[in-house]
């Protein structure tokens, strides 16, 4: 049986050709679809089945806000704590050997840390506000130095070679204040204050830090004592003696404004920082005594001189605090503080050195030195 194939003449028999024409036939259903009508949905690929598009339903939640700050401290908070405070040395110098060399000063007469406490009320008005009065003192320092010599000094029957500063220690050196054996100085401070303060809480961008504004008044109620004295050996059945005793006494009442920044370092822990700038009114004054003459008799020459005045002085309070919270209503604390006070009058300034004025009873006064005391501190904190 014969076959007949018959060709269609005028269409294309290769595959490139069949492609090209399926590509026109495409453009022209396009062109020939009427604006408006329903687009053709494409079924779906590979890609598509192994990599869905988003759903927004399901996309990730958005950030949570940071929970606010939060204090160790509650509504109502009462603190203790145990302070170790020291007292920056007096500076003056007080008997030189040989007329050149200082055997005995104001290094000699070493303020160590001396045991006092704080106690603390508080209470929270609300998010914003606080209010808080403390008391830090009962701390006394008592501080004595000596030096003895008996070295030759020019008179065949005595020995000492100790000047005093009343002679610019030996310039023009005298008879019954200079060539001593025995020199003493001894300082005695107290140191008391009280504060009053409100705080203002402000929020910061960073939860885990909070600012305070402070403003409040404190009082300090400052004692300090200088004495010296000195013995020579004429007459030689008894000795002379010079004794030199100066109190004085700082009143200081005035307003402070400063600030605290705490972190949160830890779920128990806390970090403070806090500054605070004073400005007093300072009642001060001092009372002197002088005596000169041979021990033990009653014809020693002595005099008697005091002095008072009110001035103005300032003062800085830097302390820095850790706290750790035990349970949720007692919070331990250890710190370190300075207290920074110029425009006081202390003892050991107001000691006379002038020969011709201490003798007739010293009447000035010196208000215008600074000192500082500074320490750590631990304690206990119970907050409901």
């Amino acid at each position: 049986m014969q076959h007949r194939r018959t060709i269609i003449r005028g269409l294309p028999t290769a595959p490139a050709s069949w492609m090209v024409l399926a590509v026109a036939a495409a453009w022209a259903q396009d062109l020939t679809t009427p604006l408006g009508s329903p687009a053709q949905v494409e079924p779906p690929t590979l890609f598509d089945v192994l990599v869905p598009p988003s759903d927004p339903s399901m996309s990730a939640p958005p950030l949570v806000s940071p929970p606010p700050y939060e204090s160790p401290l509650g509504s109502i908070y009462v603190s203790t704590e145990g302070v170790g405070l020291a007292r920056t040395d007096p500076t003056g110098t007080y008997a030189v050997a040989s007329r050149t060399t200082t055997v005995l000063s104001g290094d000699d007469l070493d303020y160590e840390r001396r045991p006092g406490l704080r106690v603390l009320l508080g209470m929270r008005l609300g998010d914003s506000y606080a209010l808080e009065t403390s008391f830090l003192g009962l701390f006394s320092w008592d501080q004595r130095a000596k030096v003895v010599n008996q070295d030759a000094n020019g008179f065949w029957f005595s020995g000492g070679d100790l000047y005093s500063p009343f002679r610019n220690f030996g310039n023009q050196p005298a008879v019954g204040l200079d060539y001593n054996y025995f020199v003493s100085a001894a300082s005695q401070t107290e140191f008391d204050q009280f504060e009053f303060n409100v705080r203002r809480r402000f929020d910061l961008p960073n939860p885990r830090y909070q600012a305070s504004g402070i403003l409040g008044f404190r009082y300090i109620d400052l004692n300090d004592r200088f004495a010296y004295r000195s013995e020579w050996s004429v007459p030689l059945w008894q000795g002379s003696l010079v004794a030199y005793d100066v109190s004085t006494y700082n009143r200081m009442f005035g307003g402070q404004i400063g600030g605290a920044l705490e972190t949160r370092l830890a779920p128990r822990a806390w970090l403070n920082l806090e500054a605070k700038g004073m400005l007093f009114s300072n009642d001060t004054g001092q009372s002197s005594h002088f005596a000169r003459g041979p021990v033990g008799a009653a014809g020693m020459n002595t005099a008697v001189g005091s002095h008072s005045q009110s001035r103005e002085c300032w003062g800085a309070d830097l302390s820095a605090g850790l706290s750790w919270r035990f349970v949720s209503q007692v919070v331990g604390r250890v710190g370190y503080q300075a207290i920074f006070l110029d425009g006081v009058a202390l003892g050991d300034e107001n000691f006379q050195h002038n020969a011709r004025i201490a003798p007739s009873g010293p009447r000035l006064l010196a208000n215008d030195d600074h000192t500082i005391f500074y320490g750590p501190s631990a304690g206990l904190t119970v907050t409901w």
